[in-house]
């Protein structure tokens, strides 16, 4: 195993939009070894489009169903399990400073994932798991990246339910917590 992939889904209505986000995906450093964009066959929400032409060293996963915004990451997890370091996966409309990927690379140990954003249950009237300190949070919010082991997300019972469809950070946070696998703010 080696190096780190960068994963990501999008939607049609934003497809126009995708060259930058992925060009600045592609001009990380260190380079990533590949950049994903997953996509569902079939879209629940939106009607079919045509992808449009994505930059060289951009490929496409096409997923058999859509998970909704948790399709950035886990048909990827799912395809890299085992065979890449780490996984970081993001939103679509952000564009991401050449820096980013060195940054949650470097931020945390083999054994945590690494949040460049996060909030604690306490935001949701819940009560954490873990004692209060400002270096770690309870939900990881993947627009900003959030970096992992492939093998965290892989399990098919990642999958969220069509009540959790547009709770992702939630959701993906959730598999994570069960093993008590820290989620570091880089």
């Amino acid at each position: 195993m080696a190096g780190y992939a960068i994963s990501l889904t999008s939607i049609p209505p934003r497809y126009h939009r995708l060259g930058p986000v992925l060009d600045s995906l592609l001009a990380q450093r260190p380079a990533p070894a590949r950049v994903i964009l997953c996509l569902p066959k079939i879209h629940a929400r939106f009607s079919p489009a045509p992808v449009p032409d994505l930059p060289k060293g951009v490929e496409i996963l096409w997923a058999e169903s859509d998970e909704g915004p948790a399709t950035k990451v886990l048909p990827a997890a799912r395809a890299l399990a085992g065979s890449m370091d780490r996984l970081i996966y993001c939103d679509d409309d952000w564009v991401m400073p050449r820096d980013w990927a060195a940054h949650l690379l470097a931020a945390g140990t083999a054994q945590q994932a690494v949040a460049a954003a996060g909030f604690d249950l306490h935001r949701l009237k819940r009560r954490s798991h873990r004692p209060p300190d400002p270096e770690f949070c309870d939900i990881a919010q993947g627009f900003a990246g959030v970096s992992i082991r492939p093998e965290w997300l892989a399990d098919p019972d990642c999958a969220p339910p069509v009540e959790a469809f547009a709770t992702d950070d939630i959701w993906l946070s959730a598999p994570l917590a069960r093993p008590d696998i820290p989620i570091r703010l880089a």
